[in-house]
């Protein structure tokens, strides 16, 4: 027994370290890609996934669609209000300043940043966009909302299957959030993992 709460204690411990190890790598991520319209290996990593089957663009449009900001920001709201039926004040309150500082950071990092988009000429571009292109904006605001649900899903009194299945799902869809922005050649694969870090 002691032994599980030292454990646990050393964990708990290891947080802050890990998200300043996160931030770290967010911050030098970005300052490449201000500096690098891309990073060496994006190219041939973007030409490999865009290889993938044609019957992906459907279900890569769907996610695109369910992870822009302002879809996200709707569920995002719903979340909240679900939250507070269920007096929850904690997670709502932990949602809602999420979703208050998710545009303004996406935002501030684009602008900061200030990277171009895939050309055509070097990837097949199969949707439009409407910013810069570090970070992505969907895997960021697709991440959060996804690790949002996650949380608000194991704190809650669901059987623990339900619990995990509904943890592992929003994973799967963060994952393939990034493989399908990379798909529909509108982001560098370095802008995924930028979304997915500042997440």
């Amino acid at each position: 027994m002691a032994g599980h709460a030292a454990s646990q204690h050393a964990g708990t411990r290891a947080w802050p370290w890990l998200l300043v190890a996160l931030l770290a790598c967010a911050i030098a991520l970005s300052w490449l890609a201000h500096l690098h319209a891309r990073l060496p290996a994006d190219l041939w990593l973007a030409r490999r996934v865009q290889d993938l089957p044609g019957a992906l663009e459907g279900p890569a449009k769907a996610i695109r669609f369910v992870t822009s900001t302002e879809t996200v920001l709707g569920l995002g709201a719903l979340l909240v209000v679900a939250a507070l039926s269920a007096r929850r004040w904690r997670l709502a309150a932990y949602c809602g300043c999420t979703l208050v500082l998710l545009p303004a950071l996406q935002s501030g990092l684009k602008q900061v940043v200030d990277r171009p988009r895939p050309a055509p000429g070097l990837v097949d571009v199969r949707d439009t966009f409407t910013s810069s292109s570090f970070p992505s904006g969907h895997v960021m605001s697709g991440t959060v909302l996804f690790a949002l649900i996650a949380v608000a899903a194991w704190q809650s009194p669901m059987p623990g299957y339900a619990r995990r299945s509904l943890a592992w799902g929003c994973g799967a869809l963060a994952a393939l959030n990034g493989l399908a922005n990379v798909y529909m050649g509108v982001h560098w694969p370095s802008d995924v993992v930028g979304g997915y870090l500042w997440a």
